[in-house]
């Protein structure tokens, strides 16, 4: 079963694949994405390492107005542009903390708001840093 989070923000802030690298190290969050790829460009599975183990996450971004999702009460007009990320994975534990690792560095450099559609809710930037945090002790 497919799991996913589904990622705001303005178009214009949209990182790189090499951007999020360097946010990881100074946020120190153990993820390495493949280098120099535009994150609105990747239909599909973009690989990373999560730890040094090999990992991934699907993504696909889409203009606001067109995602596949009605968000919940979302002020989208604080962006320009705003585009939504969504993020997927599978019941793999690697590739669930590639994913909320995605959304905490968007969320931590790009001024982005994650909403978790199970619960119907939107995860602050904290809660997502947390989470985060203790999967990576998990998996030690």
């Amino acid at each position: 079963m497919a799991m996913e989070l589904f990622v705001v923000l303005a178009l214009e802030t949209l990182p790189n694949t090499s951007q999020m690298n360097e946010l990881a190290e100074k946020v120190s969050i153990p993820i390495v994405y493949e280098a120099g790829i535009e994150l609105r460009d990747i239909k599909g599975y973009l690989p990373a390492k999560v730890a040094g183990r090999q990992s991934g996450l699907e993504i696909h971004t889409s203009a606001y107005d067109t995602a596949s999702i009605k968000l919940s009460s979302v002020d989208a007009q604080q962006y320009q542009q705003p585009v939504v990320v969504t993020l997927r994975w599978g019941g793999d534990f690697s590739e669930m903390t590639s994913a909320l690792s995605t959304a905490y560095l968007l969320s931590e450099g790009y001024s982005a708001m994650t909403f978790e559609p199970q619960t119907n809710t939107y995860l602050s930037t904290a809660e997502l840093k947390t989470s985060v945090f203790s999967m990576l002790d998990t998996a030690k």
